[in-house]
């Protein structure tokens, strides 16, 4: 037994491996110092290739690695894998021996923004395809694992429009229990929801993001990190309409899903950044040094 335990320790051990014995843990701190990115296709929908960019540590040999997928923000009129502060997460979290993907989904125009059903069915549209790229790290694992992840350590996060993408990604379940007009878009652009089920992913990373009803958010949901400003104008902190209260739908940011996190039993990590505005990550360095302290912190402690 005692030699077991050893065995197990050294394994251990070695597997938060080092480099040239440098005392950095592997997922806590940085471990490598170059990234290496490859482009993806991973899915076509309405004509268009949808491509991710996936970061992961160069020259690491290790095998069964977390992933974590991010989507950009940009209101889902604008934006791509290469926007804002993502690129720059991806880099961090991958030097730290996460796989990290950043992904293009389908965008809307502004008119199709401007009514509450257009809306719900550009957002659904987002959601399939953060779902198709889910599919596509799974069915790529089971079928040679070309970028050597653990399929049972998914975590799907993303930012301002990425993160509303991400929770609604985490927490639907079916039509059934959304409220219209949201369920007729859930049954027309998430037909396979259960397919690939909610607890396909490790967890959820919400920054800045929102949910379109708090009732969403049930018992034996995945884990979630929340982060949010608390005076953010575009994502509401609260219950309430985003973008300056012009949109037509209401969306219920970190203040008003925490009550919901409580009393489904969710397992949630939050930060608040008090008098915050939104994603203050993308232009503040130490906002975006926070953010990657709490997502290294959150992973780690789901992924034990």
């Amino acid at each position: 037994m005692r030699k077991y335990v050893f065995v197990l320790t050294m394994y251990l051990f070695f597997n938060q491996a080092t480099e040239a014995g440098t005392g950095a843990l592997r997922y806590s701190d940085v471990v490598f110092s170059r990234v290496k990115t490859d482009s993806v296709v991973y899915c076509t929908q309405d004509g268009i290739s949808l491509y991710m960019d996936v970061y992961q540590p160069a020259g690491d040999t290790a095998r069964q690695r977390p992933l974590i997928i991010l989507a950009h923000g940009g209101s889902f009129i604008h934006g791509n894998r290469k926007s804002d502060c993502i690129p720059d997460l991806c880099r961090e979290l991958a030097s730290r021996g996460f796989v990290v993907a950043s992904i293009d989904y389908r965008l809307t125009t502004l008119p199709g923004m401007a009514t509450k059903r257009h809306a719900f069915n550009a957002m659904m549209k987002s959601v399939a395809d953060g779902r198709s790229c889910v599919r596509w790290f799974i069915n790529d694992a089971a079928q040679g694992n070309s970028f050597a992840i653990n399929p049972a350590q998914i975590f799907f996060g993303g930012s301002s429009a990425g993160g509303i993408l991400a929770e609604h990604l985490a927490y639907i379940h079916n039509a059934a229990q959304c409220p219209a007009p949201l369920s007729t878009a859930v049954g027309k652009y998430l037909p396979d929801t259960g397919a690939l089920p909610p607890h396909a992913i490790r967890g959820c990373i919400s920054l800045a993001g929102a949910v379109l009803d708090t009732n969403l958010i049930g018992a034996g949901g995945p884990p979630v990190l929340h982060i949010q400003g608390d005076a953010d104008p575009m994502v509401p902190y609260g219950y309430q309409r985003p973008v300056h209260k012009l949109a037509p739908f209401k969306l219920a940011g970190l203040g008003a899903s925490r009550p919901r996190y409580k009393s489904q039993h969710i397992d949630f990590s939050e930060y608040v950044f008090i008098n915050g505005p939104h994603t203050p990550w993308d232009y503040d360095s130490k906002a975006f040094k926070i953010v990657v302290e709490q997502i290294v912190s959150f992973a780690n402690r789901e992924m034990k």
